[in-house]
């Protein structure tokens, strides 16, 4: 009788028994897969900023992590899908200076954070607004002996700029990227970029621009001498 009990629903003990060993398996095997630790430099993302407000400070592109956990796990990870994460939900304005845990990196659960480096940031939060300045040209180097910049002028000859009202306040001008004249003699007409060279501030009109560079000559170069033409005999 206890034989018959023994084999009822054979196929499914069988099963059962099956998984048990595998998840044993599974177990032991973790537990004796060495530890080991390992450098990333991972992004820094920016969430849930407030509404009608912007980021003033410099922040880092990307930071430098130290993790520690199964040698498989270390290996399969992708740093590209690893990010620091600073959550502004219901920040006011103002500068703070936020401190960085483990809980603030997107790690699997068997996976620890030993470090954060740079584990403090200045974060400043500052109220979003807009201006209008005119548009300065960056010209470096000098033209070809004998000739000078008359002019430059660019068109458009404004860009509105959007960012942190404070900085916003600091700023009279956009600039371009650098433009070189150097050995030039004629006039020049150059796409350039404009640029918005402050924290938290970038160009939403305006950006693309066309640079004219009126060179001339500058009066010092000699008058060829002309020579009289002789009366004939």
């Amino acid at each position: 009788m206890s034989e018959r009990r023994l084999l009822r629903n054979l196929p499914t003990k069988l099963l059962a028994l099956g998984i048990a060993l595998l998840i044993w398996f599974a177990l032991a095997g973790g537990r004796r897969e060495r530890i080991s630790e390992r450098g990333y430099t991972i992004p820094l993302a920016v969430v849930n900023v407030p509404r009608g407000m912007v980021v003033a400070s410099a922040l880092p592109v990307s930071l430098q992590v130290r993790l520690r956990g199964p040698f498989s796990a270390l290996r399969a990870l992708d740093p590209a899908k690893l990010e620091a994460v600073i959550d502004l939900r219901g920040a006011s304005a103002g500068e703070r200076t936020w401190r960085l845990g483990a809980e603030d990196v997107n790690v699997p659960p068997e996976v620890e954070v030993l470090s954060i480096s740079p584990a403090e940031l200045r974060v400043g939060l500052d109220t979003a607004a807009e201006k209008r300045v005119p548009i300065r040209p960056a010209i470096v180097g000098k033209p070809a002996p004998g000739y000078r910049v008359a002019g430059v002028s660019a068109d458009p000859p404004t860009a509105l700029l959007t960012g942190a009202e404070s900085s916003l306040a600091r700023l009279s001008a956009a600039t371009t990227d650098a433009i070189p004249v150097d050995g030039h003699s004629a006039t020049l007409v150059i796409p350039a970029t404009a640029l918005a060279e402050a924290p938290g501030v970038r160009v939403r009109e305006g950006q693309v621009v066309v640079v004219t560079i009126t060179i001339e000559p500058d009066g010092s170069r000699p008058t060829p001498a002309v020579t009289p033409a002789r009366a004939g005999r």
